[in-house]
Order: C-alpha cells, then structure tokens, then sequence
C-alpha cells in the first residue's frame, strides 16, 4: 500500500517535478570539489616502453640462442665421445696424431735456424711433405669409409714416423755438416 500512495503522488506532481532548475552556480561548485584529472605518464613512457622491450627481447633471443649452441655442442660431444670408445683405436689415433703433430712442428722450428744456410733443402723438404699429406688426406678418406680399420690407422701413424723420420734425419746431417765446420775453424785460426 504505501508503494501505491507514493505512485500516486509522483503521478500527481510529474510536472512539478520538471520545472525545477538547478541554480546556475551549482555547477561550478561541483567541478571544483571533483578531483583534479592527472595528466596521462602513458605519454611520456611510451618511448622508453619500447626501447625496454626491445632490450628485453634482443636478451632473450640472446639467451636462447645461447642454450640452442650449448644443447648442440653438448650433443655433438656426446656422439664424440660414443664413436670414440666405441674404437679404442680411434683413441690411439687421436693420441699418435697429437703426439706426433707437436714432435713434427718443434723439429720444424729446430730445423728452422738452419734454413738460412740451406734453403735449397728447406725446398725439397716442403715438396715431400706436400706428397706426403695428399696421401695422408687419402687415408684418412679411407678411415672415415672403412670404420676406422685397424690397418688405415697404422698407416696414418705410419705417414706421421715417417716425416718425424725424415726430419731427424734431416736435423742430424746438418748437425754434423755444421760440427765439422766448426772442427775446421779453429784448425784455421792455428795455422
């Protein structure tokens, strides 16, 4: 009941309802108590927005491509490591090559101080080593072919005593050349 006697006198008064106008100072009353509207920081960092996540993105390719290298090597090294105990003779090979390689290179520097007095054999020694490593890149060839057969690794050891051979060889006949120069300096100085 008490809803209909307050339809009834909102019916009755509808019209005096809508003449009535606020005042005209109401208004700016009311603006002035709102809060003041900030101005938008969003502006001001779009910029740097950016250059962030450029930062960050450029960081995490960075990273990711970082642990794409590493999950390969990892890999690569593993599979090394397979084919490598696989064959212990493939193991020996390795060592043979590492072992000779480092005895050829300091013979190579040794034979180096003589290389001023006797170029001509410095000449002949590098076109026999030139041979040399064609046949050695054949076997090699035929190692990756063949399995790693137990002969073509004997063969490669052999290529690498063979120069080492050569070059001590080399090494002792020119010692010996310079010794007897040195036998006949002081034979002159005497006489």
């Amino acid at each position: 009941m008490k809803k209909d006697k307050l339809e009834q006198f909102v019916r009755e008064n509808a019209g005096g309802f809508n003449t009535l106008d606020p005042p005209v100072m109401a208004w700016d009353v009311i603006e002035r108590e709102l809060p003041v509207a900030r101005k938008s920081n969003i502006r001001k960092l779009w910029p740097y927005t950016w250059k962030v996540a450029a930062a960050v993105l450029i960081f995490a390719s960075a990273w990711m491509l970082n642990d794409y290298v590493d999950q390969n090597g990892k890999r690569q090294t593993a599979g090394e490591r397979k084919e490598s105990t696989a064959n212990p003779a493939l193991n020996e090979l390795q060592d043979a090559e590492a072992y000779y390689t480092s005895q050829i290179s300091s013979k190579q520097t040794e034979l180096a101080a003589f290389a001023t007095e006797h170029p001509e054999i410095m000449e002949d020694l590098k076109k026999e080593f030139i041979e040399m490593d064609k046949k050695k890149a054949a076997l090699n060839s035929d190692l990756a072919e063949s399995n790693a057969d137990e002969k073509v690794i004997e063969a490669i050891i052999m290529s690498y005593r063979m120069k080492l051979e050569i070059l001590d060889d080399i090494l002792l006949e020119l010692r010996r050349s310079d010794g007897d120069r040195t036998d006949e300096r002081p034979a002159d100085k005497e006489l």
